[in-house]
């Protein structure tokens, strides 16, 4: 046990080796691992001291910023190793020592980023990290400054950023983040001079941000509010600004702004909404609902949220609406108003966001009634919405899924979709699982063939779907 230890890579392990061997090691990595050379040079220098170092730094840094050579994806990996181990120097060898040095090389490091990225030709996640961890790291080595030195850092990181940039929103974040309340004023000055300087507001946008930010660090909501105002309609967020007015007590305040956010500009269509023949909806409608609701609430008019709760269920079949509705009402309340709910779905006009709504919640029994009742009517185009449902009526409601996957395989032979065959394969065979659980002459009932009548029916009709079939013959093999 004790020689199993040993060989485990663990510094207790390695000091038993002796330095002359360590050393060895060292060297021999060092002369094939140009990255790790660097590293050990660093750390070399270190015992002369961080002045030391900061020279090697300095002398990369001199050379990232002349290069103008394309970096392709063969090259890529070793660059970003390369760079990596420059931003530990930093960080590691002098940032302990000497922060305002180490803060120096940083920003001196991040001010080239741009630089360095339009020389990469390919796409490089490990070097947007980099980039960031070095951008996350401004204001823990600034707070290690002396005050008199602190006084002049955040011109120097506004200067050193790039307009618009995300990497410049992290550098300035990160300064906020360990700021004083006397340097946070500093910053909100500045910040307030770019976005006044810069006229796009696309790239005045992320500094009017940070002035956001710096306003709740202060707790100045109607600071942050006034922010808000000062953007674009296309771009101002009632719900946001009705959010934080709700929070901070002042619901009253906040029905306007709720009133201001009328339906997005760009709503988006899912596939219940295909289905269903909807041609936009409106991605904010639940939110903004949820907070006045919340707003009526704190203001003692619990029945009107209620109703608006109710109101917006029975137009969207939401089941998160219908659950905050549920939550407020009293003590045995819910069952009368899940009855209701249920009904009301069955009944509705959306009938695949009902199904949806009534195979997820779950209540089976009331999907499979709804299926039934327009068994003629279900569209197979839709497997995206009719699979999953079938899938969950399968067990408790054999029937209903039936009827359903009938429809998708009807429509996939029908179609001749062959890239779909392999779908149709499946379903016919839960068809086939599914058969022996039906009760006799259900399938008379709603006037629709027996299982195997109705497998006989589509042989004859699509026979000469041959790809389909001769998957269903290797599927049953």
């Amino acid at each position: 046990m004790a020689k199993a230890t040993r060989s485990r890579l663990t510094e207790a392990a390695l000091a038993e080796l002796g330095p002359a061997k360590l050393a060895a090691l060292v060297l021999e990595e060092a002369q094939a691992n140009p990255v790790f050379r660097k590293r050990v040079t660093a750390a070399l220098a270190s015992m002369q001291g961080p002045e030391a170092v900061a020279k090697l730094v300095e002398r990369r840094l001199s050379s990232l910023e002349k290069a103008r050579s394309s970096i392709d994806w063969p090259k890529i990996k070793e660059f970003e190793k390369d760079l990596a181990a420059t931003l530990a120097t930093i960080l590691d060898e002098i940032g302990p020592v000497a922060p305002s040095l180490a803060f120096d090389l940083l920003l001196r490091f991040l001010a080239d980023a741009s630089g360095v990225f339009q020389r990469v030709l390919a796409s490089s996640n490990h070097l947007d990290d980099l980039y960031a961890q070095a951008a996350t790291n401004l204001g823990p080595l600034a707070v290690r400054q002396a005050p008199a030195e602190r006084a002049s850092l955040p011109e120097r990181v506004l200067a050193a950023a790039n307009d618009g940039d995300s990497l410049a929103s992290r550098m300035i974040g990160s300064m906020l983040e360990h700021a004083s309340a006397a340097e946070l004023e500093t910053w909100d000055g500045l910040l307030a001079r770019k976005v006044a300087s810069v006229a796009d507001a696309y790239r005045a946008y992320p500094y009017r941000q940070l002035r956001q930010d710096i306003a709740m660090r202060r707790d100045d909501l109607d600071g942050w509010i006034a922010l808000e105002r000062q953007k674009s309609d296309r771009v101002r967020d009632p719900l946001a600004i009705a959010e934080k007015l709700i929070a901070a007590g002042r619901a009253a305040e906040a029905l306007p702004w709720l009133d201001s956010d009328n339906a997005a500009p760009v709503g988006f269509t899912d596939a219940l909404d295909i289905a269903d023949g909807v041609s936009r909806r409106d991605p904010r409608l639940r939110a903004r609902v949820g907070l006045r609701a919340r707003a009526l609430e704190t203001l003692g008019r619990k029945q009107e949220a209620q109703d608006l709760r109710w109101a917006t269920f029975k137009t969207t079949l939401d089941p998160t609406v219908l659950r905050d509705y549920i939550a407020k009402l009293d003590d045995f309340a819910e069952f009368d108003a899940l009855d209701k709910a249920f009904a009301h779905a069955v009944s509705a006009r959306a009938r695949y966001r009902a199904l949806a709504f009534l195979t997820e919640w779950p209540r089976l029994d009331h999907a499979a009634a709804l299926v039934i009742g327009s068994h003629r009517a279900w569209d197979g185009r839709h497997f995206g919405v009719l699979q999953p449902a079938a899938d969950r009526l399968r067990e408790a409601q054999p029937l209903a899924a039936s009827l359903l996957y009938r429809a998708m395989v009807e429509v996939i032979l029908a179609r001749g979709q062959s890239e779909a065959y392999g779908l149709g394969v499946g379903y016919l065979a839960r068809l086939d699982q599914l058969a022996p659980q039906l009760e006799a002459g259900a399938m008379a009932k709603l006037g629709r063939l027996t299982h195997a009548d109705w497998r006989s029916a589509i042989r004859r009709s699509y026979g000469r779907k041959f790809g389909f079939w001769a998957a269903v013959g290797k599927a049953s093999s």
